[in-house]
């Protein structure tokens, strides 16, 4: 018996379908890496949840380190975005051994950005700038740990920031100008982050210079994409698919990640674990989809109970409506109220990861199987 590859609900160990936003994230830590230059845009890669953006981000994290950064890897939401990175930077500055005389520079810069454990500095903001003195701090920290990095004979930083849409407007102002502010310099230093697939709204109302953010979507993956996912983990521990039940399972799965992996580890469980020489069959196909309904009911349950009475109808009227997409406008006419009328229980739904945008004035659920979950609560 074999231990399953596969890892539902962990960070996947592997990312397949995502070599073509690897590469491009690939030739910006380059720039600081082998160039020794400032990558000058902030690389945002955007999906519903459960498609791999964290465990596409965690991929960057290993990537980077090969090449000699030091990755700052922070999760916004947990205080504000400037605070917790330049947190991160303390503690990765602490880890080198830097002599608190040579770091005082940090102290300094912690102070200005509220760092939680040292005093909090207060100033005047507006709406369409943050203050100066903190995008002043915040450029200097991505200056002066870059070169701390660099004398401890590393190429440079990469900033990784997950769950981006959960970033205050404060800190993406303060980072969206300090980073502009660095165009042009010989900091090696690089940003990459992850978020739901609203964020570029999030940043977009937050930030007047967003042109700094390049925003790329994680769609699901492509046929041939699933059948690399199931098939490539198993033949390395020298276990084979059967072709059917390869090609049924890639039907059942709507190419979405998370149901990839699910249906990889019931199939698994359901032959057995099996050892090298091991096949994975069609008859495994009952009892993987007995496992697998009972996964997808449960985060189906999950995302029902996280909504508002208001939310829940808007969710029942998408699920009525039919379609894999539906238009704001029909929702708001089966529920007899205006189109406007909808905006905030479509933001609120939008930062729960219910549902996603699916282009302009349409909404899609994020989990496949949702709307037929939906419509089976009313009929109990």
């Amino acid at each position: 018996m074999q231990l399953s590859p596969y890892t539902p609900g962990e960070v996947a160990r592997e990312v397949p379908g995502r070599e073509a936003q690897l590469q491009q994230i690939g030739g910006m830590l380059t720039l600081p890496a082998l160039h020794g230059r400032f990558s000058g845009r902030i690389r945002v890669d955007v999906g519903p949840r459960g498609v791999g953006k964290t465990s596409l981000l965690r991929r960057v994290h290993e990537d980077a380190s090969r090449l000699g950064l030091a990755p700052l890897y922070v999760t916004a939401g947990n205080g504000p975005l400037a605070a917790v990175i330049a947190d991160e930077a303390r503690a990765l500055v602490s880890e080198w051994g830097v002599p608190s005389a040579a770091s005082e520079w940090l102290d300094r810069l912690s102070v200005t950005l509220g760092v939680p454990g040292v005093a909090q500095f207060t100033a005047e903001t507006s709406p369409e700038a943050p203050s100066p003195q903190a995008t002043r701090a915040f450029r200097e920290l991505i200056e002066k740990t870059s070169r701390e990095a660099l004398s401890q004979g590393l190429t440079g930083i990469a900033v990784l920031v997950d769950e981006l849409q959960n970033a205050d407007d404060e800190g993406l102002r303060t980072i969206a100008y300090a980073w502009q502010e660095l165009q042009g310099s010989r900091t090696p230093a690089v940003f990459v982050a992850a978020g739901l697939s609203h964020t570029a709204d999030v940043v977009t109302a937050a930030v007047t210079s967003a042109e700094r953010f390049q925003f790329r979507t994680m769609r699901d993956l492509e046929d041939h994409e699933v059948r690399e996912a199931l098939s490539q983990p198993a033949a390395d521990l020298g276990v084979r698919w059967e072709t059917p039940a390869l090609q049924e399972v890639v039907r059942r799965t709507q190419g979405y990640p998370y149901a990839v992996q699910l249906w990889g580890d019931a199939m698994w469980l359901a032959a057995g674990s099996p050892d090298r020489e091991g096949i994975i069959g069609a008859e495994n196909l009952d009892a993987a989809q007995a496992s697998v309904d009972q996964d997808m009911s449960a985060l189906h349950r999950a995302r029902w109970s996280k909504a508002s009475p208001r939310e829940r109808e808007v969710l029942s009227a998408m699920a009525h409506l039919g379609s894999i997409d539906v238009a704001r406008a029909d929702i708001a006419d089966a529920l007899g109220v205006t189109s406007g009328s909808l905006g905030t229980v479509r933001q609120s739904l939008l930062d729960k990861g219910i549902v996603q945008i699916a282009g302009h004035g349409r909404l899609s659920f994020t989990a496949p199987g949702f709307a037929e979950h939906v419509i089976s609560l009313e009929t109990r």
